[in-house]
């Protein structure tokens, strides 16, 4: 290479740190640098703070005793029991009259189902059946039932089995209770509720709708009915 007049050896030679990448690591080497320096100055988006739940918050989460209602929502009218609530069931009866049903009822042992006879078969049966009155009675979870309390016998008295119902049935007029057989005393331990529950809301239906599902396909009107020949050993 020739040497101009005015320039030094050092000057024409290429600089040994110019030199130590090639031309196209040089490249990649700027455009991963001006890459990182965006990465870097980009902003993170922050993240919403979760809010605190407070007690204040919890209450207005809770639902209105007739939610149901304010969301359109009618609950239909499909199942009704029949007998007496279980050991650690809160129920409240009916306190109006309207809301009993007296009526013959024929109890299957068997299959533990009870049958609703009308009075000219009952005549014919009278030692399959027994007069009750159905008395209208709720839980907590809102589900009507009916409890067949036995009527006094013809000397106006009754078992204190039948007695101890009567009375916790009535009780339940006022109170929220539960009932426990008490195998020792013949009849029922009644136990109010400690807190101060609400009032059942009871559904808008008659006694007569109650007794109308809970006994769907278990009304007998004939001693044709096969529950009936079965019980009288003809079939």
């Amino acid at each position: 290479m020739k040497t101009l007049p005015n320039q030094t050896a050092s000057e024409s030679a290429p600089s040994k740190a110019n030199s130590t990448l090639p031309v196209s690591d040089q490249s990649a080497l700027d455009f991963n640098s001006s890459r990182n320096i965006a990465m870097q100055t980009q902003t993170t988006p922050k993240q919403a703070a979760t809010p605190t739940t407070t007690v204040t918050d919890l209450k207005s989460l809770r639902l209105p005793a007739n939610y149901g209602a304010t969301l359109g929502v009618k609950k239909l009218l499909t199942n009704v029991l029949v007998g007496k609530p279980k050991k650690p069931q809160f129920f409240r009866t009916h306190a109006s009259d309207d809301m009993t049903f007296p009526a013959m009822i024929l109890e299957n042992k068997e299959s533990r189902e009870s049958y609703v006879v009308i009075p000219e078969v009952a005549q014919e049966i009278s030692e399959l059946v027994r007069p009750v009155t159905l008395h209208a009675t709720i839980d907590r979870q809102n589900n009507v039932s009916l409890i067949p309390v036995p009527l006094p016998g013809e000397d106006g008295t009754r078992n204190p089995w039948h007695e101890s119902l009567a009375q916790a049935v009535e009780h339940a007029k006022l109170k929220w209770i539960r009932i426990t057989a008490n195998m020792h005393a013949g009849g029922y331990d009644v136990y109010e509720a400690e807190g101060e529950l609400p009032e059942p809301e009871w559904p808008a239906h008659d006694i007569e709708a109650l007794v109308q599902v809970a006994f769907r396909g278990k009304i007998i009107t004939s001693l044709d009915h096969p529950v009936v020949q079965s019980l009288l050993g003809k079939i």
